[in-house]
């Protein structure tokens, strides 16, 4: 995802709005509370204009319409651009800004969108308000492309969808989305799928990890009237650019994948976690308690990393110690709120995690975080001081650069 564009464009003045029509969405979402007398097409409920008012091309920067009016920079950031330029109908963003000279069209429309904040790349994650505080200094620019993410043919597209049982997109439960996953209109076939291949499917449309998958038969009124359109999907990490498949299934409906993702409510922060004592009271040293947003942690699949991720996303250095048990009388009264942690290293970035669990108390994370810096040894090599910090055993840094 582009960063936000910071540069200034210049624009001769130009005359009334003549829009060509974009992908129009196939639900509405919320009623237009004023009218504008303009020619901009208000079924279209976005739409990107040049200068000239007529459609922008892709990747070519535009003024991004709401139902013919602007839409103020409140809030606005790259997850919306891309969520919008995917509703639209395009792969994504290539960048946003409201620092543009010229345009004169702008200022006979109304601002009709403010405050737009979205949770993943799914307009239906998205909030927003049709009332603004904004001045038309900050409408929004966009641009978005057709390019793809990877390969260099439009089959090699990744189209993927999540389903219910009559073929809608899934409705959103509580923190998740789940349906029967499409590629391209066609379901996925289970053969060689596993929690890598889900979870990197999962974030390439937006979402912030798998919860669950399974393969069945479940939906059969509208699988049978389905191609079978994926198989052998394998996945080096989370990122679907490292993944590997075949149009050329030879599976059944059987195997066909339905697919459950997180939708993470708001971006999070360090107070997400907590260490406590036996007191429930928050600590700062020593051996505690792991809380995630108030209820405890599984241990199930925890390792040294997630260890160290949890404790440097808290502000500490790094994780000296871990483990399990049911020492504190008030676990009980707690919700287990995190399972299946795995972390692909000391980044919590990099890290996977389910909120629908299977354990009990006895399983319950314990850990102790360190502001100082462990295993570091310092070489003279040739009058010159070299500094190695072995982290676990599965980072080595020279110099405090990561070198495995």
């Amino acid at each position: 995802m582009t960063s936000k564009v910071t540069f200034v464009l210049i624009f001769s003045l130009a005359p009334a709005i003549t829009t060509s029509p974009t992908v129009s969405p196939s639900s509405v979402y919320m009623t237009a509370a004023t009218s504008t007398e303009n020619d901009v097409d208000e079924d279209d409920y976005f739409t990107l204009v040049d200068s000239q008012g007529d459609k922008a091309e892709p990747d070519h920067l535009g003024l991004l319409l709401y139902r013919g009016g602007t839409v103020c920079d409140d809030s606005f950031d790259e997850i919306v651009a891309d969520t919008i330029c995917k509703y639209m109908g395009y792969t994504s963003a290539t960048g946003w800004t409201s620092q543009v000279e010229g345009f004169e069209i702008r200022y006979r429309l109304e601002i009709k969108l403010d405050n737009v904040q979205c949770s993943s790349a799914d307009w239906n994650s998205c909030i927003f308000s049709e009332e603004h505080n904004c001045g038309h200094d900050e409408d929004v620019f966009l641009s978005c492309s057709y390019q793809l993410k990877y390969g260099e043919s439009p089959e090699e597209m990744a189209v993927f969808t999540l389903v219910d049982e009559v073929g809608n997109e899934s409705e959103r439960e509580n923190s998740y989305r789940a349906g029967l996953l499409l590629y391209s209109g066609g379901t996925v076939c289970d053969e060689n799928f596993d929690d890598m291949a889900a979870n990197a499917i999962c974030r390439y449309m937006g979402y912030t990890s798998v919860d669950r998958w399974e393969s069945g038969y479940y939906y059969s009124d509208i699988q049978d009237g389905l191609d079978i359109k994926l198989n052998n999907v394998d996945c080096i990490s989370s990122d679907w650019e490292t993944c590997s498949f075949t149009e050329e299934p030879n599976c059944n409906h059987s195997q066909d994948v339905f697919l459950a993702c997180f939708v993470q409510e708001e971006t999070g922060d360090a107070t997400d976690f907590a260490l406590v004592d036996s007191e429930g009271n928050k600590i700062e040293e020593g051996e505690g308690l792991l809380l995630y947003r108030g209820g405890t942690v599984c241990d199930d699949r925890f390792d040294d990393k997630a260890a160290d991720a949890i404790c440097k996303y808290m502000g500490y250095t790094s994780a000296t110690k871990w483990e399990n048990g049911y020492r504190y009388d008030f676990q009980n009264e707690l919700n287990i709120s995190l399972d299946e942690v795995q972390c692909s290293g000391a980044d919590w970035n990099n890290c996977t995690f389910g909120e629908n669990h299977d354990c009990n108390h006895e399983e319950d994370v314990y850990l102790v975080c360190s502001f100082e810096e462990k295993n570091v040894y310092w070489l003279s090599i040739d009058d010159q001081m070299i500094k190695l910090t072995l982290i676990y055993k599965y980072e080595l840094k020279v110099n405090d650069r990561n070198i495995v």
